[in-house]
């Protein structure tokens, strides 16, 4: 049976709400670019993949500094608004003016030009979004203390999200549109579309970032508790951190789990493109876009089913119900990619949204129980710190996946110059790839959260504890 949330655990919808507003610009500063990196920058611009690969990888070194000490900064922050909501109100506005900038280089620029503008243009907006984002990220892992209605809140934050994740999915379909077509070469020019969709995707950035700045409370800061709390050295907050083992096991899980996801994602686009539809880029576009629909139908349903499964069961094993579906989808893969048959994709979408959908509304909330139990461990609450190694190790993971992307397609023998008309084997090593190297990733995580300890019991324990010790916020 599910347990009760008392009122005063209680989030107010308008702060829900909110917050969930918040969601989009992690999504847009984020998938976006890392969706359509390859198909404007290698399939138009004709870039090497291996130096979008690089760039990616500065982009999460560079992170590995920020991230941190963002973090840090946040939690050691006291003014009368509190620690973080400052940071977003002002962030908001840092995030939306600098997101166009990567999509804006000359168009006389060559392969060396373009590498250096993307980077020095990308660390600038990713300094910008971490402003913004570790404050963002802390704030939820102190709205409440329930073990249920931080799934609430998250679910909350993940059906907005959803939306914003929708248009990424239709991203590389908006580019290919008539409307975009060059006058003078009769082509659609899908970098000039990006150019035209970054500044409209700045401005919602700048609308929607600044309400949870805005509306949502500090909890913990506005009982006193961490208002009170003695500020906590770099060094000494992420070496305790790092020792909290619950922490590096939920890390390791969302690692693993993304990276075996999105390692071979854009391979999906290609395979999609060159092997199923013989090479149609506008046709593959609309697939790709269909897909992500039912990606985002599947996992918008997901949300309020798992929030139910989970207050029943416990996070970790609907958490376990999540991962089956991603892997069933995986496993299955190599039966749904067809040549001409291109409905049959829609298939490897179906399960993936479904888990994948659940996989982001619990995590997040576990990660707030986490931070429960590092607080019984250490007297103080480091939202800032989890929030920070949990974001950069994410990212990484991510940036890794797609840097990574560019050599495993190198390894695989494709030339994207002979686009459908590729070498013997070729497409063989690609669907390979794209079968087996997340099914092995999803196996090992389901093993990982086998041995997370952290269940609601005990979750329940550690409240108890803390309120015995500090008071009830």
């Amino acid at each position: 049976m599910p347990s009760i949330t008392k009122p005063e655990d209680r989030v107010p919808l308008i702060q829900k709400l909110a917050y969930g507003a918040g969601g989009p610009i992690d999504v847009w500063s984020v998938w976006i670019f890392l969706s359509l990196v390859y198909p404007i920058f290698n399939m138009e611009l004709k870039m090497d993949p291996l130096m979008i690969g690089v760039i990616l990888l500065v982009f999460r070194l560079w992170d590995a500094v920020s991230d941190p000490i963002m973090g840090y900064i946040s939690d050691n922050t006291r003014t009368r608004w509190g620690r973080r909501r400052p940071y977003l109100v002002v962030g908001a506005f840092l995030v939306g003016l600098t997101y166009p900038l990567m999509w804006w280089a000359p168009r006389s620029f060559g392969e060396q030009e373009l590498f250096w503008w993307l980077i020095i243009t990308g660390i600038f907006f990713y300094t910008c979004f971490t402003f913004y984002n570790m404050p963002y990220q802390s704030l939820l892992l102190e709205m409440t203390p329930d073990y249920n209605e931080r799934t609430r809140v998250t679910g909350v934050r993940a059906i907005v999200s959803k939306f914003a994740g929708l248009g990424v999915g239709w991203a590389w379909w908006l580019t290919q549109r008539d409307v975009f077509r060059d006058p003078v070469t009769g082509e659609v020019d899908a970098v000039e579309a990006m150019r035209v969709i970054s500044i409209g995707i700045g401005l919602m950035i700048l609308v929607l970032g600044i309400l949870p700045g805005l509306l949502v409370k500090e909890r913990y800061y506005e009982h006193g508790f961490t208002r009170q709390q003695k500020k906590v050295s770099l060094w000494r907050s992420l070496s305790e951190t790092l020792s909290n083992v619950p922490f590096l096991i939920l890390m390791a899980i969302a690692t693993l789990y993304m990276l075996g996801l999105t390692v071979v994602d854009a391979l999906g686009k290609y395979i999609a493109t060159y092997y199923v539809l013989g090479g149609d880029k506008a046709e593959a576009s609309t697939w790709d876009g269909l897909g992500g629909t039912i990606t985002f139908i599947t996992g918008l349903v997901s949300i309020p089913v798992f929030t139910s499964i989970a207050s029943r069961i416990g996070k970790n094993k609907a958490l376990g119900i999540a991962l089956g579906l991603v892997t069933l989808g995986t496993a299955s893969s190599w039966f749904f990619y067809i040549p001409d048959q291109p409905m049959w994709m829609m298939l490897y979408y179906f399960t993936r949204g479904t888990g994948t959908g659940a996989i982001w509304l619990l995590i997040p909330s576990i990660q707030a129980d986490v931070v429960d139990h590092d607080e019984l461990q250490t007297g103080e609450r480091r939202e800032g710190a989890f929030a920070s190694i949990f974001s950069w190790t994410l990212k990484l993971g991510l940036s890794l996946a797609y840097g990574l992307s560019g050599p495993i397609l190198a390894m695989t023998g494709f030339d994207i110059e002979l686009e459908s008309n590729q070498a013997e084997g070729v497409m063989l090593n690609l669907r390979l790839a794209f079968c087996l190297v997340p099914t092995i990733a999803m196996l090992v995580t389901a093993y990982l959260l086998y041995i997370f300890p952290l269940t609601p019991a005990r979750s329940a324990e550690i409240r108890e504890q803390l309120e015995a010790r500090r008071g009830k916020v």
